[in-house]
């Protein structure tokens, strides 16, 4: 097992501002929470206003929020790197120690069952939210 050190970022994006800056807040203490990663820098900053065109009424804008935090963790090993990844989807993520790694069999085969067990979980999603919407579609014959 090697340690890694990476940069990350997340970004934390919604309505209203307080709501933004209290999800990171959250964010940030889940991360510390958990034992295989340990944040050893931490830059998060302020909310920035944005507009987006609203998609269910046309000409109108949404006023969303939106937060970075970048953050220089230490990880336990190449498995908490992608633990991290998977539960709390950085923007971006760059290893910056060790420059060659080495990846055991079993962090590896964790790695891609996980992998592959949360794109199942996406699937099936979209199974459900096309039945649904065919099911809507149905009842709703004017739309």
């Amino acid at each position: 097992m090697e340690q890694i050190k990476a940069n990350a970022i997340l970004e934390i994006v919604g309505s209203p501002k307080e709501h933004v800056e209290e999800t990171m807040e959250k964010v940030i203490s889940m991360i510390k929470e958990n034992k295989d990663f340990e944040i050893i820098k931490k830059e998060i900053s302020e909310p920035n206003e944005r507009e987006f065109p609203n998609p269910s009424k046309e000409g109108e804008k949404l006023q969303i929020w939106s937060t970075l935090a970048e953050l220089e963790v230490d990880f336990k090993d190449f498995y908490a790197l992608t633990t991290f990844c998977f539960d709390f989807m950085p923007s971006s993520i760059e290893v910056l120690d060790p420059a060659d790694l080495k990846i055991g069999a079993l962090d590896t085969t964790n790695a891609l069952n996980d992998l592959l067990a949360r794109l199942h979980q996406q699937a099936r999603v979209m199974l459900e939210y096309s039945a649904l919407k065919k099911r809507l579609a149905k009842s709703n014959p004017d739309n």
